[in-house]
C-alpha cells in the first residue's frame, strides 16, 4: 500500500471546504504494522480510512492517490470499490458494540462476506466460520456462532470484529483504536493475537492509536500526524528512544508511566482545526520556536536511517522542567465516605455482582480501583451514586447514611456526590446543546450565580477541559467521543462536588487531553480537598494519580493498599498478572529534556 501526496477535506455548513490532511506520504511492506498517532482530530483515522479508499460523507478529495497493489483507489467507483472492501482490505472499529449487528447472531455476521466474496456455501462456510472463532480465541466456538453479540463481553466482541474482518484473508488490515477501553490482560491477549495474525498470513497493518507505549511493542514503524501532516516517521524504536520532533516528545512526556510514577501536565494550547500554511503548525505549541518556523512552510526532512521528520530544530532538545509532582496525600480527618459490607445483585443474576465491600476515602484522597472487565468496579461505583439499590450493606457521607437510590437523596447530597460514566453517550441528553447541558447543573445546585455568572463559570469549564467555545452550541452527535467525554467530566465539575465517582473517563482521551484531565483532578484533590474513586484499566495512570489503590476480581477485594506499595511489592497473583501486562515505555526511553 501506497499514500502519495494525499489531501482531504470536510465540507463546511456555508457550502466551503475544510482541509484536514494535507499532502500525506505513507508506505505500508507486506506484512508490516505501522502505527499512526497523534491527538484527536489530527486526521490520522481520515488518513486510514482513506487507506482502504473509503471517504466519509461530506469528504472531499484535493489531491493525491492511494495505491493497493497496482490499483489507485481514489479513481475507483464505489461499485468497484465494494468488490475490494472485506476482500482485500479490512477494517475493526473502536467500538465492536456498534460495528456488531445486534439482530444477527456472529455466525451470520463472519457468513456474509464469506458468502459474497468466497462463494463459501454449507460444510466448508461452517467450518470457515469455527476456525476463525477458534482463531481469535473465542470459547467453544461450534455454539458460540449461534449467540448475539450481546452475549459477549467487550473484548470477545473485539475479537469477534477482529474475526469478521479477516474472514477473506485480506492484504491489508485498518486497525482504529481496537483496544482503547478494554483492560490490561484482554489488551495485551488481543496485541498478541495480532501479532501472530501478521506472522502466519503476512498481512499488513495500519494500527491507529493515541497509545504510543502500545505501538512500541506491537509496530514496526511510527508515524506521527499533527494538524492533518505527518511530522515524523520512523521505526517504532527509533520514535520512542530519539524522537527528533518537539510533539512528539510532549506526547510521550504527557504519557503516565508505571516507571515513572507522578502527576504529568498535557501539552499547553489546543492543536488547529484545519491544515496550516506557510508555518510550522505546532509553532504556537512548541517551545523552540524560531522565526524561521512561522514564515515559511516546513518540509520533511530525512536523517540516518530513514528517520524522517517535519522540523527546523530537530537536533534541539530544550531543557524544560520536569513535569512531575508528587500526589497530594489525602487530608486528616474522619472519611468523607465509608462503605460497609456491600452486596449487590443484577437483575435475573444467581449469584451476587459485589460482596462484601469495605472502602473509606478521605477528603483530597484519590482511590484507584482496578481488575478486568466484568470485577465490579462499575456495579460498585453505581450502587455509591444511587443507580443501583444494594441487597446488603451500608453507604456513609459525612456520617449520613444515604438513601439506596439516588431519588431518595436530597438535592444538596446529589450535587456534593457526581458521577462520570464511562460512555457520554448514555449520559448527555442528545437533543440539549452543550451550553444546555452545563447550565443545568449550575442552576440545580449554585443557585444565585446569575446570567454573566453562569456564563463566565460555563466558560472556565470549557477551558479546564480544552475545548472551545464554538461547541457551546453543538449536540452530543456533533462531537467527536473525546468531546463528548470532556463534557460529560465538565458538567461533573460544574456542581463542585466533594466526591467524584469516575469510570473509566480517560480511555476516549489522547495522552495530551488526559494529562490536562488527570491534572485538573489533582488540582481538585489539593486546592479543594475532592475526593476521587478513580476506576481505570490503565494501572499506569492510576499509578500516577492514586494514594490508595484497591484490586477487584469476580466481585470480591483481592488486595489494597498505598499505591506506591501495592505497585512494587504485589502481594496477589492477580496483581502481579495485571502488571506484567501492561504495555509502558521503559524509563531509559523516556525523553527528559
Amino acid at each position: 500500500m501506497r499514500i502519495s501526496d494525499l489531501s482531504l477535506a470536510y465540507a463546511t455548513p456555508g457550502g466551503a471546504f475544510n482541509e484536514v490532511v494535507r499532502g500525506v506520504d505513507l508506505t505500508l511492506r507486506r506484512g508490516e504494522v505501522l502505527g499512526l498517532v497523534g491527538e484527536s482530530g489530527c486526521g490520522k483515522s481520515t488518513t486510514a480510512l482513506a487507506a482502504m479508499g473509503y471517504r466519509s460523507p461530506g469528504v472531499r478529495v484535493l489531491g493525491g492517490q492511494v495505491w493497493l497493489g497496482g490499483t489507485d483507489l481514489m479513481s475507483l467507483p464505489l461499485a468497484e470499490l465494494r468488490t475490494i472492501w472485506g476482500r482485500k482490505a479490512a477494517f475493526v472499529s473502536q467500538q465492536a458494540n456498534l460495528a456488531l449487528n445486534p439482530s444477527l447472531r456472529i455466525g451470520q455476521q463472519i457468513a456474509d462476506p464469506l458468502r459474497r466474496h468466497m462463494g463459501l456455501r454449507g460444510a466448508a462456510l461452517l467450518r470457515r466460520q469455527i476456525e476463525l472463532l477458534r482463531r481469535v480465541e473465542i470459547p467453544d466456538p461450534e455454539r458460540a456462532i449461534r449467540r448475539y453479540p450481546f452475549e459477549f463481553s467487550g473484548g470477545q466482541q473485539q475479537r469477534i470484529a477482529i474475526a469478521v474482518a479477516l474472514s477473506c484473508e485480506p492484504e491489508l488490515l485498518i486497525l482504529d483504536e481496537p483496544t482503547t477501553g478494554l483492560d490490561a490482560t484482554t489488551q495485551a491477549h488481543i496485541s498478541v493475537l495480532l501479532g501472530g495474525l501478521v506472522r502466519e498470513k503476512g498481512v499488513s497493518v495500519i494500527y491507529v492509536s493515541h497509545d504510543l507505549a502500545l505501538l512500541h511493542s506491537i509496530a514496526d514503524r511510527i508515524a506521527v500526524m499533527y494538524a492533518g501532516q505527518i511530522v515524523e516517521v520512523g521505526t517504532a524504536r527509533a520514535v520512542v528512544t530519539a524522537a527528533l520532533h518537539p510533539y512528539t516528545r510532549a506526547l510521550m512526556l504527557a504519557a503516565p508511566s508505571l516507571e515513572r510514577p507522578g502527576m504529568v501536565s498535557g501539552i499547553p494550547g489546543r492543536p488547529p482545526s484545519s491544515t496550516v500554511k506557510d508555518a510550522c503548525a505546532f509553532a504556537d505549541r512548541c517551545s523552540q520556536v524560531r522565526d524561521a518556523c512561522i514564515s515559511a512552510d516546513v518540509p520533511l526532512t530525512v536523517s540516518d536511517g530513514g528517520h524522517v521528520v517535519r522540523c527546523l530544530q530537530a537536533n534541539e532538545r530544550s531543557a524544560a522542567a520536569s513535569l512531575l509532582r508528587p500526589l497530594s496525600p489525602a487530608i486528616a480527618g474522619e472519611p468523607v465516605l465509608a462503605v460497609r459490607g456491600l452486596v449487590c445483585t443484577h437483575r435475573n443474576a444467581s449469584a451476587p455482582t459485589i460482596r462484601h465491600i469495605d472502602l473509606d476515602l478521605r477528603r483530597g484522597e484519590t482511590l484507584g480501583i482496578v481488575g478486568e472487565s466484568g470485577s465490579g468496579k462499575s456495579t460498585l461505583l453505581r450502587a455509591i451514586a444511587g443507580l443501583l439499590p444494594p441487597t446488603a450493606g451500608s453507604i456513609e457521607f459525612r456520617g449520613e447514611t444515604l438513601a439506596a437510590t439516588v431519588s431518595g437523596r436530597p438535592r444538596a447530597q446529589r450535587g456534593e456526590l457526581q458521577m462520570v460514566f464511562q460512555n457520554p453517550d448514555s449520559s448527555l441528553n442528545p437533543r440539549h446543546t452543550v451550553r444546555a447541558i452545563l447550565s443545568r447543573p449550575l442552576r440545580l445546585f449554585r443557585e444565585g450565580l446569575g446570567r454573566s455568572g453562569e456564563t463566565a463559570e460555563i466558560e472556565r469549564l470549557l477551558d479546564a477541559v480544552q475545548l472551545p467555545r464554538l461547541v457551546l452550541d453543538r449536540r452530543p452527535s456533533e462531537l467527536s467521543g473525546g468531546q463528548k467525554q470532556r463534557i460529560a467530566i465538565a458538567r461533573a465539575f460544574a456542581a463542585r462536588p466533594a466526591v467524584l465517582l469516575c469510570d473509566e473517563i480517560t480511555s476516549a482521551l489522547d495522552v495530551s487531553v488526559q494529562a490536562s484531565i488527570l491534572e485538573l483532578l489533582g488540582e481538585l484533590a489539593a486546592q479543594r480537598g475532592v475526593a476521587t474513586i478513580f476506576v481505570s484499566h490503565d494501572l499506569a495512570v492510576v499509578r500516577m494519580l492514586a494514594s490508595r489503590t484497591m484490586v477487584m476480581r469476580h466481585g470480591v477485594v483481592l488486595e489494597s493498599g498505598p499505591t506506591a506499595e501495592l505497585f512494587s511489592a504485589p502481594r496477589h497473583d492477580y496483581t502481579r498478572t495485571l502488571l506484567a501486562a501492561v504495555h509502558d515505555l521503559p524509563r531509559c526511553e523516556v525523553p527528559t529534556q
